[in-house]
């Protein structure tokens, strides 16, 4: 995502307010007219055309101010709002009053337009925007404050322009400057122009945040006489789009895991009749199956596996297992591993490639260790706590038995309940484990959220994420992950390291994806 920042007089700083308020619904009859200067618009034979060019008392022009044409004898509403030169066209019947609003002004002229053919008409008025006012909720400030203000020796004036990355506007987005070193808040939203506008008490140090990105920047506003005004362009998914984007991956992620408990319920009622397979090891033993019998089925699925990578070195990649893929395409590098993983319901797929690396036994010398989760065992979701969520098995045993026994400690105790799943939490408990030269592997379910990603800042060491199910795409969170440990990503055909040299806005495509940095966090920008 990319930033640019604008500064007059004194200093740069991304803060807004409302710029100019929202006005109130207007009239069913109202005609929003937005024409400028150097677009084609003429009179007609019934209709003048009126230019409105607004001005304040310094006679500077006003850009961005709406504009209101009320004729007096029906109540019609001609309503627009003037360009970089403080200037709105209006077509308009000839031979009518008109009465000129701007602004919070409703009435600062009167005019009559002659009863001519192809009339044009220019009007210039003085706005005298009324002062900001304030609304003081606790330790919460919201502001009103005209497009028209100007600073003065006691406040900063900012302005903004919040947009998407298309550069298109965004209308309702919470920005928030908060006072450091005190509770007190300024909370702005933007208007329909993706505008707002703030006057921040001078002598202050103020940290600036939306909903998505908190504290970005912090800024010292200086405590002098002069007049400053900062102005600043950002560039954003939007709240509202971020949201939505949240929601649909815990739609998937629901979808998939109740298929995954029914077929899990079915397999139960099954288990003591049908023949097993060389798959679902750890369903196996859950649902009953003898310990000798799964162990001989791994074996055997092992040495097929292992006879298939000598003939093709893309055998994983073409059947789809993207835990042995990535781990044989990083053998040499990796041979000392914490793996941590992902055991909720979703995850059953993918517990038998974890198996299977191990049984394998590929790389002499290799020295892996487990850490499994599944997001508090049983706990209700209501009752999670942020990092003190549980649900952690850690085994270093390197006999297979001791491993299968571990996952089924694992998936017995919790299926995960809802999506996000305790990921950092199991990355922070894993890290004292570490031992020298490893390396610190996170096997992860790219459709669930990480519920604890705030914790991130605690993590001090680089993240290796596998991500299983990236079809729909990657989930941004992982890409966080790994961009601020210093890490990197791995899908079945990919891998994307040195992740944290990505500068601020610099896109990277993963699949047939396109991901944007901005301040940190990645944003999915198109489907290429």
């Amino acid at each position: 995502m990319k930033k640019r920042l604008a500064l007059l007089l004194l200093f740069a700083l991304p803060c807004l307010l409302p710029a100019q308020t929202k006005p109130a619904a207007p009239p069913p009859d109202t005609i929003f007219q937005h024409w400028h200067a150097g677009q084609k618009v003429e009179p007609t034979k019934k209709d003048a055309l009126l230019k409105v060019t607004v001005v304040g008392l310094d006679r500077l022009k006003i850009p961005e101010l709406e504009v209101r044409v009320v004729q007096t004898a029906t109540g019609q509403v001609w309503q627009g709002v003037t360009g970089k030169y403080g200037e709105v066209y209006f077509l308009v019947p000839a031979g009518k009053e008109y009465r000129i609003g701007a602004g919070d002004e409703d009435k600062i002229e009167t005019i009559q337009i002659p009863n001519d053919t192809y009339l044009r008409d220019n009007l210039t008025i003085t706005h005298l925007a009324k002062a900001f006012t304030e609304d003081v909720r606790g330790d919460t400030v919201f502001q009103k404050v005209s497009v028209a203000q100007t600073p003065t020796r006691e406040r900063v004036l900012l302005q903004a322009k919040i947009l998407d990355l298309d550069d298109r506007p965004i209308e309702g987005e919470m920005l928030f400057f908060s006072v450091e070193k005190s509770k007190t808040v300024y909370v702005a939203v933007t208007n329909a122009r993706g505008k707002a506008t703030l006057m921040l008490p001078k002598g202050q140090r103020y940290c600036f945040s939306t909903e998505i990105y908190p504290n970005l920047k912090c800024y010292e506003v200086p405590n002098h006489d002069m007049a400053g005004q900062l102005n600043i362009t950002f560039n954003t998914i939007g709240a509202r789009v971020y949201r939505a984007r949240e929601a649909e991956r815990a739609r998937q992620a629901a979808v998939r895991d109740s298929l995954y408990r029914l077929d899990r319920m079915r397999d139960s009622l099954l288990a003591l009749t049908r023949q097993y397979g060389d798959d679902d090891f750890v369903d196996q033993l859950m649902f009953g199956a003898p310990r000798d019998s799964v162990l001989k089925r791994i074996a055997r699925r092992a040495e097929r596996d292992r006879a298939a990578i000598k003939t093709d070195p893309l055998y994983f990649e073409k059947t789809g297992q993207v835990v042995q893929a990535v781990l044989y395409r990083l053998r040499q590098r990796w041979k000392n591993k914490m793996i941590v993983t992902d055991l909720t319901g979703s995850m059953s797929p993918y517990m038998d490639q974890v198996i299977l690396w191990h049984a394998l036994q590929l790389v002499q010398g290799e020295d892996n260790r487990y850490l499994f989760f599944n997001d508090g065992d049983m706990t209700p979701d209501a009752q999670k706590v942020i990092g003190k969520t549980g649900g952690l098995y850690y085994t270093e045993l390197s006999l297979l038995d001791s491993l299968l026994e571990k996952m089924r400690q694992t998936a017995t105790a919790g299926f995960g309940g809802d999506g996000p799943e305790n990921d950092v939490e199991a990355l922070l408990a894993a890290t004292p484990r570490l031992r020298g030269l490893d390396e610190l592997v996170l096997v992860a379910d790219n459709y669930s959220d990480c519920r604890d990603i705030g914790l991130l800042e605690k993590l001090r060491v680089p993240v290796h994420v596998v991500l299983c199910g990236t079809s729909q795409g990657v989930n941004e969170q992982y890409l966080e992950i790994a961009f601020k440990t210093g890490g990197s990503i791995h899908t079945i055909e990919q891998d994307i390291e040195d992740m944290a040299r990505l500068a601020d806005g610099a896109t990277l495509r993963i699949g047939g994806s396109e991901y944007r940095v901005s301040r940190g966090k990645f944003i999915k920008v198109t489907r290429l």
